[in-house]
């Protein structure tokens, strides 16, 4: 029988997060039940359409996916003492049948009001984000909510060494992100909607910590050059998107994108300096480099350890030259690929699996979910 572990991440297919990928790997070996998003912040006015959606403001709603998902009717990072007992009560209502229960992976820190429901299990906190950094976070709260998760966690793995970093504890590991390596080095057709001429790409959520002038001045500075944008906007300015050498597609699904990156001429990591960057590894940096495709990004920790086709800027003058560079002069398509074989999600996922295996943390007897 498969050790059973219950999963407090986003919301399931909402986005392809490395949790996602990680879990759906794991789920080979685990019997998982996933909880969506229980938030990281207090909720807005402008929030509403969400809890609505999320089954706030209706009972608690259940759908299959690779495994069962759940999600709760609970109020996000509730702070009043009555508002967490009673998310407290509809947490045990939503999990009342799920049964024994072995390990709690939490890959948000607010997961850690909940514990106490699995008396028993083995806790392990997957940290994937500088949580004091990551916009739409309710920082303090949720900082506090990581020291007590950090106090019961078992195992922390930690998506970069930047991330590793920030905690003293006996069993922090570093588990880099990972690739869908079948999905993105399989050779696939041009998609009609690129534009014809030389292709500058990223896809993303066009989120606050890109730098919005410095793609201003990017497809300024070479007009001839398009720059297609993919994903949610969010801070985008329209002066930049009114561009005629500028490409708005919106949000695509995931597995389209593999088309999209491998006929991109260039593909682009825009970030800012901020915290948040400092210790991100974007998903989409593997993604880039199992297309086959240059990147040219703005200097970050975790792009560092890429050399082939990879090249990082410190300012807007470098970041430009730099893509006429890759324009001009480019490594194979193999080359800039060979980097990442051995990184796929699986190979991720056994680390993991090894960790939990490994010595004193030998997989244990069930413990009994106590609703």
């Amino acid at each position: 029988m498969k050790p059973k572990m219950v999963v407090f991440g986003e919301d399931w297919g909402r986005h392809p997060s490395s949790s996602q990928h990680l879990i759906r790997e794991l789920s080979a070996h685990f019997e998982v039940v996933w909880i969506n998003s229980i938030g990281l912040r207090q909720p807005r006015w402008q929030d509403a359409a969400r809890l609505v959606s999320k089954g706030v403001a209706r009972a608690p709603k259940r759908c299959q996916a690779p495994f069962e998902v759940i999600a709760p009717r609970v109020w996000p990072l509730a702070q009043s003492s009555w508002l967490q007992r009673l998310n407290h009560r509809q947490m045990q209502r939503a999990l009342a049948d799920v049964g024994p229960v072995d390990f709690v992976w939490c890959a948000l820190p607010s997961a850690e009001a909940y514990l106490d429901l699995f008396p028993g299990a083995r806790v392990i906190y997957y940290c994937g984000d500088d949580f004091g950094g990551l916009c739409g976070v309710d920082h303090g709260p949720v900082l506090q909510a990581e020291q007590r998760l950090l106090q019961r966690a078992e195992w922390v793995f930690c998506a970069s060494e930047v991330l590793a970093r920030r905690f003293d504890h006996p069993a922090v590991s570093v588990v880099r992100h990972g690739v869908d390596m079948r999905l993105f080095s399989h050779s696939r057709p041009r998609p009609k909607a690129l534009p014809k001429g030389p292709v500058l790409g990223y896809y993303g959520s066009l989120a606050p910590w890109l730098d919005y002038g410095l793609l201003d001045t990017l497809t300024t500075v070479l007009p001839e050059c398009q720059l297609v944008l993919i994903g949610d906007n969010h801070s985008c300015p329209g002066a930049l998107l009114a561009k005629p050498n500028v490409h708005h597609l919106g949000r695509l699904p995931h597995d389209q994108l593999a088309a999209y990156a491998q006929h991109f001429d260039v593909a682009l990591l825009p970030f800012l300096q901020t915290p948040q960057i400092a210790a991100c590894d974007p998903l989409k940096l593997r993604e880039y480099l199992a297309a086959g495709v240059p990147v040219v990004g703005t200097d970050f920790d975790a792009a560092r350890d890429y050399a082939c086709g990879v090249q990082l800027a410190t300012t807007r003058e470098e970041f430009v030259a730099m893509v006429l560079m890759s324009l001009i002069s480019r490594p194979s398509v193999a080359e800039i690929r060979m980097q990442v074989l051995g990184q796929g999600w699986g190979d991720r996922a056994d680390q993991i699996r090894g960790k939990l295996q490994s010595g004193r943390c030998r997989l244990q007897a069930s413990t009994r979910f106590t609703a």
